[in-house]
């Protein structure tokens, strides 16, 4: 077992490279660490193109005697590997490293754990608002308020939205144009999603979990029905849901729903026809304006105009990351 540990520093999945730090408690057994894993001969400061453990071609950094970085594609699969790849040499993973040690650089407390907070951003919202957090906290007299920090912290945890409804009545298509690549398979027939479709999407600026779920329609064969309970306990974590339906199906009534959820009423297809009354919002994908209003809704019912415009300081951190700042 290597006295050095590896962790998470970026969000797999999300950018074009990954972040895997390798820490270790002196440069002695960081070097060691390296040299194991086929990566030694690096100095601080130095960057390198490296095989990485034979799972990818990646960027080698060292940032410090006792720290380094491995940055290989950042898909998650490749992340995946290259992390299991560690620890089957008996490098361990650590949960939490102090996030001023990995920012050395930063002033304090709280401007280490706003870099590492920005690191591990997915929503492009997410970017100015923790870049002003120092300031706001050191300038400000004003205490953070609890509602609004939870509203902003899901633009570090992106929210999961959930879309359900009668069959065939355009959520794949509606998940496809969200998407804006094909995400789910769309066909003019009952069933055609057998499983719930996840997928990240980027909507004005707020990354989601979306999930597209099989259509609830009585009289399912079994593994669409199998597929519609697996959907149904996605549909308890959600934190938005998209209650959907067209002119020719209404609204699910009855929906067992959290009661802490979000839920605003889509009514689909509207160019063939006026949806169900009690909708909020009537989409199509022939016109794009009805788009971009439902990505702007669901927006906004995450995380309120107000909440984003409030000058105020926002507790993004962990408990026990900062001390001295918030309540």
């Amino acid at each position: 077992m290597s006295g050095a540990g590896w962790s998470m520093q970026s969000p797999a999945g999300v950018g074009a490279l990954g972040v895997i730090g390798l820490v270790a408690p002196d440069g002695a057994e960081l070097d060691r660490t390296l040299g194991a894993i086929g990566l030694g001969g690096l100095g601080v400061g130095q960057v390198a193109l490296r095989n990485l453990l034979d799972v990818d071609q990646g960027v080698v950094m060292r940032w410090s005697a006792t720290m380094a970085a491995l940055m290989p594609h950042g898909g998650g699969a490749v992340v995946r590997a290259l992390c299991g790849a560690l620890e089957a040499r008996g490098i361990a993973r650590i949960e939490t490293v102090p996030a001023r040690r990995v920012y050395p650089e930063a002033a304090d407390d709280l401007e280490a754990a706003m870099l590492a907070a920005l690191a591990r951003a997915p929503s492009p919202l997410a970017v100015d608002l923790l870049v002003d957090q120092p300031r706001r906290w050191r300038e400000s007299s004003a205490s953070c308020k609890p509602e609004r920090d939870r509203q902003l912290q899901r633009l570090l945890k992106p929210p999961l939205v959930v879309a359900i409804g009668a069959s065939n009545i355009g959520k794949s298509t509606l998940a496809n144009a969200l998407a804006g690549r094909p995400v789910s398979l769309v066909a003019d027939e009952p069933g055609t999603t057998r499983d719930h479709v996840g997928v990240m999407l980027d909507l004005a600026g707020l990354v989601v979990r979306y999930v597209d779920t099989p259509g609830v329609r009585d009289g399912a064969p079994q593994v669409e029905a199998e597929a519609g309970r697996i959907a149904r306990e996605v549909l308890a974590r959600a934190d938005m849901v998209l209650l959907c339906c067209d002119a020719r199906s209404g609204l699910i009534e009855g929906a067992k729903l959290p009661t802490a959820t979000e839920v605003l009423r889509v009514g689909l297809r509207c160019d063939l026809g006026s949806p169900a009354s009690g909708v909020d919002e009537a989409v199509s994908i022939h016109r794009p304006e009805t788009i971009t209003r439902l990505v702007s809704a669901i927006r906004d019912r995450l995380i309120p105009g107000s909440a984003l415009a409030d000058p105020g300081p926002w507790r993004f951190w962990n408990e026990g990351e900062v001390e001295g700042f918030g309540p």
